[in-house]
C-alpha cells in the first residue's frame, strides 16, 4: 500500500516537473519583444469636456465629446461627436459640430472629419457653414478647410472650395 502511494507521488511529481520544465526558463514572468499590440489605450472618457484657456484666462475654446480616447503609441486624441465652441477676437461665438475629430500632440490643432457644421454671425447675420473637414488652430483661433464648403444665411447659399 505505502509502495502504491509512494508510486502515484512519484508520478505525480514528474508530471509537475514535466510541466514546469517545459515552459522554459522565466515564461511566465517575461514577455517577448514585439508580441505586444500596438493598439495599447492611454486614456479614454466618456461625455468628456475640455475648455482650453488663454494666457489672459479667457477661454479659447470648449470641446465636448461623446468620447475622448488616446492610445500610448500615438500622442493624438480621438474624438467621437466632437462639439466645440470658441469666441473669436472680435467677440463672436463659433460652435462647430462633426463626426469625428483629432487634437494635435501639442494641442495646435484640433481637425473634425464628417458632417462638419461651422454656425455662427458675420455681421450680426447667422452663417451656417458645412463641409467634410475643417481643422482649428487654436493659437491664431483660425478655422480653415480646403474641402467644398456650403454657406446658408439669410434664405440664400453659396458654394466655394475652401475657407478662411
Amino acid at each position: 500500500m505505502i509502495g502504491r502511494i509512494f508510486i502515484g507521488l512519484v508520478i505525480i511529481a514528474a508530471i509537475i516537473g514535466a510541466l514546469i520544465l517545459g515552459q522554459g526558463p522565466g515564461a511566465v514572468l517575461t514577455r517577448q519583444a514585439g508580441t505586444q499590440s500596438t493598439d495599447v489605450p492611454g486614456y479614454s472618457a466618456r461625455n468628456a469636456e475640455v475648455i482650453e484657456t488663454g494666457d489672459d484666462g479667457r477661454a479659447v475654446y470648449r470641446l465636448d465629446a461623446r468620447l475622448v480616447r488616446q492610445r500610448t503609441n500615438d500622442s493624438r486624441v480621438q474624438l467621437d461627436g466632437p462639439r466645440m465652441t470658441f469666441v473669436a477676437a472680435d467677440g463672436t461665438t463659433w460652435n462647430i459640430a462633426a463626426r469625428s475629430g483629432l487634437i494635435h500632440p501639442d494641442g495646435s490643432n484640433v481637425d473634425l472629419y464628417g458632417d462638419v457644421q461651422l454656425d455662427g454671425k458675420v455681421q450680426d447675420m447667422p452663417v451656417t457653414n458645412g463641409t467634410s473637414t475643417l481643422s482649428f488652430d487654436t493659437r491664431t483661433e483660425v478655422a480653415t478647410t480646403k474641402a467644398p464648403v456650403t454657406l446658408d444665411s439669410n434664405g440664400g447659399q453659396l458654394g466655394a472650395t475652401g475657407l478662411v
